[in-house]
Order: structure tokens, then C-alpha cells, then sequence
């Protein structure tokens, strides 16, 4: 089983996600969240679940995501044990904004 540790920029993510449904409704924020967050206790039980993200190949690093609700690409970089949630994208954006934020999750 791999340790899960959540970066500052998913973290805001996350924020952000719950706060734009929480306008809509509160309990399409709570689902949605609880969603993201199941999918996180799948890739610490199975690291190697998401697909390796292309766009990320050149960096030479593990990064994988999966897809939430048809919407959203957690995106993930899986090395030893440790599983470091980067980012939880928004697929609706523009590809090359995710090329962009590349430079948040090299570390």
C-alpha cells in the first residue's frame, strides 16, 4: 500500500472544486469530493491504476492519472511507496495550461 501525500497545489484544487459546486449546491460538493477522494484510496491500494500521462512523458518521472467524473484527471506521481497527489485538473481547460503547469509538480 502506498503513502498518499497531497501537494499544496492539489490542495487548492481541491478547494477551488468544492467551492465552485458549493455556489451550485452543497451536496454536489460533498459528491464530488468524496468521489475524488475514493479515487485517491484506489491508486494507494493499486499505485500503478492510473494510466501514465503523456504530456508528462519527458520529465522521466512515474506520473500517471485517473479521471474522475468524466471531468477531472487527478493527476498523480507514483515513486517507491509514495503516492504524491499533484494536481486535479479540470479536462475542460485548455491541454497546453496543464503543459504549462508542469513546472508546479517538478520537484
Amino acid at each position: 500500500m502506498a503513502q498518499i501525500i497531497w501537494t499544496e497545489p492539489a490542495r487548492s484544487d481541491i478547494e477551488s472544486i468544492f467551492h465552485y459546486y458549493e455556489t451550485i449546491s452543497s451536496l454536489l460538493a460533498d459528491t464530488i469530493i468524496d468521489e475524488i477522494f475514493n479515487s485517491v484510496e484506489y491508486i494507494k491500494k493499486m499505485p500503478e491504476i492510473g494510466a501514465k500521462e503523456p504530456l508528462f512523458s519527458h520529465l522521466r518521472r512515474n506520473y500517471r492519472y485517473l479521471v474522475v467524473r468524466k471531468r477531472y484527471k487527478l493527476m498523480y506521481l507514483y515513486e517507491g511507496d509514495k503516492c504524491y497527489v499533484l494536481m486535479i485538473w479540470d479536462c475542460k481547460n485548455n491541454p497546453k495550461l496543464l503543459a504549462k503547469r508542469e513546472m508546479l509538480i517538478d520537484f
